[in-house]
């Protein structure tokens, strides 16, 4: 009697045995992080503050994507708005278990339930632009950050307000330069393989 219940027992146990630990909030956003890492997601925030290495990093993104095109003022995909992130999950068991004997034969019952739900759901707003009206787009979308700020009538709203055109003009003198120099993909574009015939 007592080796069926401790089998029992251990067989519940086992329904139980099999979850999936959950995933969490800090796996999450890192996973998010690292996806737009491998993308190759490349900053246009705060142009006039840019390191050596954030300003050669834009600059070779750009060649890459005219020298893809084939253009000068190639089609940019760019982050318009705050990515955000909905996570959610439950997981729920119950069992049951029940030994009894009568005169003739010990009953043996067993009953278990699992149910799992798990969703997840990322919001990524992304706006195409020519590269050459990227200054512009980047700037809506920081007074589209700066929102009630610049709503006020004080110094703040003057000091934002001036950030905001600052890099904005910044960026489209950035822009301006890049793409008046094409030769670099001129020089590296590849050229087909060419069969020559041989007598």
């Amino acid at each position: 009697m007592r080796a069926l219940l401790l089998c029992g027992l251990l067989t519940l146990s086992a329904c139980s045995a099999g979850s999936v630990s959950p995933v969490t909030i800090s796996q999450a956003i890192a996973g998010v992080q690292a996806d737009l890492t491998k993308t190759g997601v490349v900053s246009v925030s705060g142009v006039q503050h840019w390191t050596a290495d954030q300003a050669a990093r834009f600059d070779a993104n750009v060649r890459a994507l005219q020298c893809a095109q084939n253009t000068s003022d190639p089609v940019v995909a760019m982050i318009a708005g705050p990515v955000t992130m909905d996570l959610s999950g439950s997981f729920s068991q119950s069992g049951s278990f029940s030994v009894s004997t009568s005169s003739f034969t010990p009953v043996f019952g067993l009953q278990a339930d699992a149910s799992r739900t798990k969703g997840q759901t990322l919001s990524l707003p992304v706006q195409f632009v020519p590269l050459s009206a990227l200054a512009d787009a980047e700037a809506g979308r920081e007074v589209g950050y700066a929102g009630a700020l610049l709503g006020q009538n004080d110094v703040v709203r003057e000091r934002v307000a001036a950030r905001i055109e600052g890099d904005r003009t910044a960026l489209a003198a950035h822009v301006e330069v890049l793409a008046s120099d094409l030769t670099r993909c001129l020089e590296m574009k590849g050229r087909p393989f060419v069969g020559v015939k041989k007598e």
